[in-house]
Parts: C-alpha cells; structure tokens; sequence
C-alpha cells in the first residue's frame, strides 16, 4: 500500500515537480487576466450598472471568490519553490 504523497514530508524540488509549477504558474496568469478583466467591467462598464441588484451582487462575489482561487495558487507555488517550509 503506498502513501499518498501530501502525507510523506516534503522533500527537494525534483523534476516531476517542473510541470506542475509550469501549470500553476499558466494558470495563475489566466486567473489575472480574467480577474482583471472583470475588475474592469464592475469599475468602468455601464453595463454593470444596469444589471439587477442580485446578478451585480454575484458577479462582485465571484471576483472575490476568484481573487482567494489566485491565493491558493501562489500559496501552492510558494510550497513547490520552498518545498521545506509550511
């Protein structure tokens, strides 16, 4: 029976590691731009402003939501390049 690997201490960075630093770090570049974009849609777009009350609402909680998603994966980066601290 083997041991799922978030289970095991963190060993050094090792080339199996590189893929998924490459995906979290295309990733996270995807997740600004989206973020940005609808930073500036809420900001500066009238259109915003002619949403109801309930959509306008749900798309300022799914920035927020977006923004603590963009967290996670710099938290996550952060354990792949400094494996040794948690």
């Amino acid at each position: 029976m083997s041991i799922p690997t978030w289970d095991v201490s963190p060993e050094p960075k090792q080339e199996a590691d590189l893929p998924l630093q490459s995906n979290l770090h295309i990733e996270r570049l995807q997740l600004s731009e989206k973020i940005e974009k609808l930073k500036i849609f809420i900001t500066m777009n009238s259109e915003f402003k002619a949403l109801n009350y309930r959509h306008s609402r749900l798309l300022e909680e799914q920035l927020a939501s977006m923004q603590m998603y963009e967290g996670v994966l710099v938290q996550r980066m952060a354990i792949l390049n400094n494996p040794n601290q948690n």
